[in-house]
């Protein structure tokens, strides 16, 4: 068996397949599997954080992506057998099983393994899989992000159900990520076909204008993201501020927008400070996106009472 660097600490790096657990070079899939060739598959990823004080491990809106992740199956037509709470229970045995004991990434894949050449969704094997990777430091950049708006627009759902979370349809998002890069900036924003703002590469995005924070419609070409949702809820909870959904024109990212952040499993909460060269509020991250940002880290890390109800206990106390 090949060695394999398990930055966990156990002898090999665990990976659960279809329900079971085993050293990740049994995890393989081959080169002709049909989803490698054309990204027939739905993904989650999933945040696992940890609390030295408590000695504990905390996953992170586990149900909530398992339900999504159902949800994603069903529209690509994809089996799943394993209900929710299987599922959670499930992350739980392999972040024991690699006794994780720092932040982590966890990402359950479910892809059409078949060695089928043909392009279609129906008659091929299927096979979900479940790996975790450690988080080191900060996804984004906290102290604010230049981002660009992306010449590649964000697919529509006439072309690609955007309600999954489909492998292939993240090449769009790749492509305006490298551009924005290339370009000197941190992240792109993509805009709807007819130019109306839709999100971020991997995250949604909410501008707040005065006492209102506004993010795009569900229905304006966006994965309506666990993030946003938690947003939606903390906002009102904790500024003064409402939420509205509507669907924002790019103008108002330029003259309008006291602040502006986008929110992901991966970045949490970030705030943008420039965009297309346009300093956004006062050119710092922005007081509200801060403290969001605070609260919901706190919330993952059960350092408060606060919807605890988002977090599940990893490891089992005496």
């Amino acid at each position: 068996m090949t060695n394999v660097h398990n930055p966990f600490g156990a002898p090999c790096p665990q990976v659960a397949v279809e329900g079971e657990i085993v050293p990740a070079d049994e995890a393989r899939i081959s080169v002709h599997a049909n989803a490698l060739s054309y990204g027939t598959g739905t993904f989650e990823g999933i945040r696992a954080f940890w609390n030295a004080e408590h000695e504990q491990l905390y996953l992170f809106e586990g149900a909530a992506h398992y339900q999504r992740l159902h949800r994603s199956a069903r529209i690509l037509g994809l089996p799943l057998r394993f209900s929710v709470d299987e599922l959670v229970a499930m992350t739980h045995d392999l972040l024991r099983a690699n006794d994780v004991r720092t932040d982590a990434y966890v990402r359950p894949l479910l892809l059409l393994s078949g060695e089928v050449l043909p392009v279609r969704m129906h008659d091929i094997d299927s096979r979900l899989s479940i790996a975790v990777t450690p988080v080191v430091g900060d996804y984004a950049n906290p102290s604010g992000l230049r981002c660009m708006v992306s010449t590649w627009r964000r697919a529509s759902d006439a072309s690609t159900p955007i309600r999954a979370k489909v492998i292939g349809s993240y090449v769009g998002p790749a492509l305006a990520k490298t551009e924005a890069v290339r370009a000197g900036y941190d992240e792109a924003l993509m805009l709807t076909g007819d130019g109306f703002v839709a999100e971020a590469t991997t995250a949604n995005i909410m501008v707040r204008f005065g006492k209102t924070w506004s993010t795009p419609i569900g229905t304006d070409d966006i994965l309506a993201g666990i993030t946003r949702q938690q947003l939606l809820e903390l906002i009102p909870e904790i500024t003064t501020a409402k939420v509205d959904e509507r669907r924002v024109h790019r103008s108002e990212l330029y003259y309008a927008a006291d602040e502006v952040l986008l929110c992901g499993t991966a970045s949490i909460v970030s705030s943008v400070v420039d965009i297309d060269g346009r300093r956004i509020g006062s050119g710092r991250p922005g007081e509200q996106a801060l403290r969001l940002r605070h609260d919901l880290q706190a919330i993952a890390r059960r350092q408060t009472t606060q919807h605890q109800e988002w977090t599940t206990a990893v490891y089992e106390k005496e």
